[in-house]
């Protein structure tokens, strides 16, 4: 005989069969658990557990004969064996355990793919953060590189950078990063080779980047990620920052401008230790480039500027594999 006892389903006059002894009680599915409970003594009211498990311990359920019903556990190759009072209760109870074996299989299976999505999901924005953060490194080369060469009348140089410019500002817009017509503007500019009004128009695009940085990030589905990896998109205004800085610190260097120079020199001094905290593996060696040495050596500049490229590539690259993988 069955019972309902609100979420609980209670079965009667149940046998546990036993290699040296059958045990006659009651068997009860309670929420995701099976207990089976013996009598305690011929006339005592009382029960105590005999044996206990939960649906994810459990391997299968088969039916034998009429009313037995054969459970085997995921960590055992013997089965517990039930003899219920009746044939319907031994059906109904094989297709109750299998229901919730099937729905916690299901659960597990959905779960793996949320995880799967989750971490494919991250890997995605953290690739998304590092290429642009690569991109706006090469755009902050180009323009001082424009404007170096915009002063020193070298156009050759300055028509073949504003093309890689133009390509670079191209895959920012695709990332949902855009200048607007700043770089219709700094095309226009170049075509008119006129010194200030190239200068101008690139403080204009500085300026846009800027800009663009400190609103949300772009893609919707981003924008309540939860994720530990770092940088984030509120990080990329601090690397931007040091970016200027350390570009219009080689360009004044390279025109000879010493007071300009100790200006961003300075601005490089006092984003490197943010930047690196928003990094998981630190751009620069602290050690190596401090204060002392920022000051003291000409060539560090360069030299910092060429491993922040190397770093960048190399943090692209390896995100690009992991998407790669998880796919």
């Amino acid at each position: 005989m069955m019972k309902r006892q609100d979420r609980d389903i209670e079965y009667q006059s149940v046998i546990l069969e036993r290699e040296n002894k059958d045990l006659k009680g009651r068997l009860r599915i309670s929420g995701d658990t099976i207990i089976f409970q013996k009598k305690v003594g011929l006339i005592s009211k009382k029960f105590e557990i005999e044996f206990q498990t939960t649906m994810e311990s459990i391997k299968k359920i088969d039916k034998e004969g009429y009313s037995k019903i054969l459970i085997t556990e995921v960590d055992s190759d013997s089965t517990i064996n039930f003899v219920l009072d009746t044939p319907v209760e031994a059906n109904e109870i094989c297709e109750m355990i299998n229901n919730k074996i099937n729905k916690l299989i299901q659960d597990t299976e959905e779960k793996k793919q949320d995880e799967r999505d989750q971490m494919i999901n991250q890997a995605n924005y953290s690739t998304y953060i590092f290429d642009v953060t690569f991109k706006l490194w090469t755009v902050m080369n180009l323009l001082f590189i424009i404007m170096k060469e915009t002063i020193n009348n070298n156009w050759d140089e300055v028509d073949q950078r504003v093309e890689e410019f133009k390509e670079t500002a191209s895959e920012l817009d695709d990332n949902k990063v855009s200048m607007g017509n700043d770089v219709k503007s700094i095309i226009s500019a170049i075509k008119s080779r006129d010194d200030i009004t190239i200068i101008n128009s690139i403080k204009g695009i500085i300026r846009t980047l800027g800009e663009s940085l400190q609103i949300p990030v772009p893609y919707n589905e981003w924008r309540e990620i939860e994720t530990e990896t770092k940088p984030g998109w509120e990080n990329l205004q601090f690397f931007y920052l040091f970016a200027v800085s350390i570009f219009e610190s080689y360009y004044f260097e390279g025109m000879e401008m010493e007071e300009e120079k100790k200006i961003s020199k300075a601005n490089v001094i006092k984003y490197i230790p943010i930047v690196n905290g928003h990094f998981s593996d630190q751009l620069f060696d602290k050690t190596k480039y401090s204060t002392k040495t920022l000051r003291e050596r000409n060539d560090t500049i360069e030299q910092l500027i060429d491993e922040t490229t190397n770093k960048l590539q190399d943090l692209l690259k390896d995100s690009l594999k992991k998407v790669s993988l998880l796919n």
